[in-house]
């Protein structure tokens, strides 16, 4: 799931977290720490950054700061987003941005200790309109007060959530390192004489591709030309194979069908036909309409349920075309499908595969100090949105978190950092029957691994169910080709190279390869690729790490949201 916030507000709230760094100002921002108080000026501020001197009242928080972390300092402040206050504006006055907002609002305070809201808002569309364009600086001199307050507790809480998650998370990875080691010391070796390689490797078959529009006249999107829902679909046909499995692979929020082309391409060459659609209402489509100022939502409440029936419609469709069509007919096996998600559309396969949306798990962790930073629960409070102007919207939540959006033609799904933590949870993601498969990177500030992946697989009840979780993955390691200019890049603050990030999507090229030959193409073969053992072999030469486990020990800790 990718937003298009200023990338040095990240930075930013990390800085705050550590007292570091004030945060926006007008011409004098305060800080009180205990009984104490101080304040700086944003003069002095602008005198740092361009010519890095250090006033009197400034040292008092860059001296518990390395050098690097000081230079750091320097560029965040100065740092440009080149954005239109147009898509400024329609951001911040999004639902889920007027939500960010609020909270920032109970951190960054107006000189009469009032919430911020209002005065972060105008700062930020101002300083989109100026010319040397959206600056940390800049917003500061168009805060519309003279004086700022930081609101210390809250900071200190942040720090120490930020900090708290953090221990839970390296501890986590600690565990399923260890738990990694042990499974792939009692695991055979892999017989490369009965498969072949499938690391960099593509299948024996060709393909052809095929753009199909589904119309689905049924559900209304206003946001197309004739109202309806229409789903544009890129289908992959593998040549010379009859009754070929199928494959669907699901985008995340702001993505399109180009975003995983490449994984599509590899299914196709070892002969899954693969499907490919675009959700039209949390596509880079819909994105671009969003800083367009053409709609005023990241996207609308109801791609929680509609993204799931996009799948299931695209399948009935297919599965009627397959009887008539020549270029389908006898081609493909709509009863034998596997779901690939990121992100968005990590929850899409997992709802597919049989998760129900937990209502009460959300009206329990979507309360009004729910944190900024966590994105990921934002995003997926919006569930508690659906019919919330209608009179029956307490009926209409306990249907919703009755549904069953399973489509029992999906045999198996393969998550990539998926939201899971609140909307789905334990009681969501326990109905899973099928064999799914979770992966993970434990630098994803989008969906963080701890409340978002490692606790989804530990709720799994499913026996056929693996995690891998990449030591340096972020949420965006993995996406190549997303055509939409409404992304912002996470991967900016990835420690991969582009080498590097080659290497970890040809890593899920052929995990995902043997997941489906395994649990679609019933070739049992392809198993012994789905082990630690093959992990460790492949991460043998690489910085990184990729630890691959099917289960974790008794009394690992199941959690709430932190």
């Amino acid at each position: 799931m990718k937003l298009k916030i200023p990338t040095w507000i990240g930075t930013t709230i990390g800085l705050l977290g550590m007292g570091i760094l004030p945060a926006l100002g007008a011409e004098q921002v305060n800080f009180s720490y205990g009984l104490l108080e101080f304040s700086v000026s944003v003069s002095e501020l602008k005198t740092f950054a361009q010519d890095g001197k250090i006033s009197q009242q400034l040292a008092f928080f860059t001296k518990r700061l390395k050098p690097e972390q000081i230079a750091q300092l320097r560029q965040v402040l100065t740092k440009q987003e080149k954005l239109s206050p147009v898509a400024v504006a329609q951001f911040l006055y999004s639902d889920i941005g007027e939500t960010m907002l609020e909270s920032a609002g109970e951190t960054i305070q107006t000189g009469a200790r009032q919430n911020g809201f209002y005065a972060i808002r105008a700062a930020l569309i101002l300083a989109a309109t100026d010319p040397e364009g959206l600056t940390l600086l800049n917003t500061m001199r168009y805060f519309p007060s003279q004086s700022i307050w930081i609101n210390s507790n809250r900071i200190f809480a942040l720090r120490n959530k930020l900090s708290t998650l953090e221990k839970e998370t390296q501890r986590s990875l600690a565990v399923i390192e260890q738990e990694s080691i042990t499974e792939a010391s009692a695991e055979p070796r892999v017989n490369s004489s009965k498969v072949p390689s499938l690391f960099n490797k593509t299948g024996a078959f060709s393909w052809q591709k095929r753009t199909i529009a589904f119309v689905d006249e049924s559900r209304r999107f206003l946001m197309s030309g004739n109202g309806n829902r229409v789903i544009q679909t890129d289908l992959y046909l593998p040549q010379n194979q009859t009754s070929a499995p199928v494959v669907v692979i699901s985008h995340g929020l702001g993505g399109d069908r180009t975003s995983f082309a490449y994984l599509a391409e590899t299914l196709a060459s070892y002969g899954f036909a693969v499907v490919v659609p675009q959700h039209p209402g949390s596509d880079s489509v819909h994105m671009q309409a969003l800083l367009a100022g053409k709609t005023q939502q990241v996207f609308p409440d109801r791609e929680l349920i509609d993204r799931p029936l996009d799948v299931t419609f695209v399948l009935n469709q297919l599965e009627q075309r397959s009887t008539s069509d020549p270029w389908l007919q006898g081609k493909i096996n709509v009863q034998d499908v596997g779901v690939i998600g990121q992100s968005f559309g990590g929850y899409t396969a997992l709802v597919l595969a049989g998760a129900q949306i937990n209502i009460a798990q959300l009206r329990k962790d979507c309360q009004p100090e729910s944190d900024l930073f966590d994105i990921s629960l934002l995003l997926q409070c919006r569930a508690l949105a659906l019919g919330k102007d209608a009179p029956d919207y307490a009926q209409i939540q306990q249907t919703i978190s009755n549904l069953d959006l399973r489509d029992r033609r999906v045999k198996a799904v393969f998550a990539l950092n998926p939201v899971t933590g609140s909307i789905l949870g334990q009681t969501g993601l326990s109905r899973i029957e099928i064999p799914v498969a979770i992966g993970a990177g434990a630098a994803d500030i989008v969906t963080p691994v701890f409340s978002e992946q490692i606790q989804a697989f530990n709720w799994l009840t499913t026996p056929e169910k693996y995690l891998g979780v990449g030591d340096k993955g972020t949420h965006t390691d993995l996406i190549a080709g997303v055509s939409t200019v409404a992304l912002p890049s996470f991967n900016r603050f990835s420690i991969f190279s582009e080498p590097d990030l080659v290497l970890e999507r040809i890593l899920v090229q052929a995990l995902s390869t043997a997941f489906m030959k395994v649990y679609l193409a019933h070739e049992t073969d392809y198993r012994a690729f789905l082990s630690a053992s093959y992990i460790k072999k492949l991460d043998r030469d690489d910085p990184s790490k990729t630890y691959f486990v099917r289960s974790l020990p008794a009394g690992f800790p199941k959690r709430d949201r932190l």
